[in-house]
């Protein structure tokens, strides 16, 4: 076996721990404050300590799990409330965003904003929701960071968006297609450079995964 398959081998099975883990904690599988013990995944999932440790870390980088000294790694509590207060305020900040893009940036980037939409078609289509989860942040991303006020995107940033939607994706995982598609009417709102309208669109984009919320 060659060094870069091993390689390989390895960061599969991160990955896979990795998704089980986001699984069972969009699932409600694990509570929040429970305690994530290394060894006992590892015993679980038949691997060293080591993949679970990487595991442990890149969740941690997302915000799903926090590492304390003498408390060991638990699941992050995330209160509804908080993740409603959340999802309301991103709908209200990517409508503001888009009405402040001026036109002649939109035009230079919007090539980008159709290409992290044709992945996300693509990762939906493969079942890939890594990347699909990366290339939504992306594109959403891209808009906010496309306004004329330079605050806005450092506020979004903030709320976390990358480990909020990669939870609500993991309890959606059979709905990728259609949420792929969903963003087909922001893309086309942007190249007729109806701002206002893109505006309202991420808007309600956001708001609709309230309804999701327990």
């Amino acid at each position: 076996m060659t060094h870069g398959t091993t390689i390989e081998i390895h960061r599969s099975t991160r990955d896979r721990i990795r998704l089980a883990l986001l699984k069972r904690i969009s699932e409600g599988t694990y509570l929040p404050g429970e305690r994530l013990k290394e060894l006992a995944l590892a015993n679980e999932f038949e691997v060293s300590q080591a993949p679970v440790r990487e595991a442990f870390r890149e969740l941690e980088a997302l915000g799903v799990l926090v590492s304390e000294h003498y408390r060991g790694t638990r699941v992050r509590e995330i209160s509804t409330r908080e993740t409603k207060d959340v999802y309301q305020l991103r709908g209200y900040l990517e409508e503001i965003a888009a009405q402040l893009i001026p036109l002649s940036k939109l035009q230079e980037e919007m090539g980008s904003i159709e290409a992290q939409q044709m992945i996300m078609r693509t990762a939906a289509r493969s079942g890939d929701l890594d990347r699909f989860a990366r290339a939504n942040v992306q594109f959403h991303r891209s808009i906010v960071g496309l306004a004329s006020n330079q605050i806005l995107p450092k506020i979004w940033d903030s709320l976390e968006i990358g480990m909020r939607s990669r939870l609500n994706l993991q309890k959606n995982e059979d709905r990728l297609l259609s949420l792929a598609e969903i963003h087909q009417p922001i893309v086309d709102t942007l190249k007729l450079g109806d701002l206002k309208r893109t505006g309202v669109l991420l808007r309600e984009h956001a708001f609709s995964f309230l309804d999701n919320l327990p």
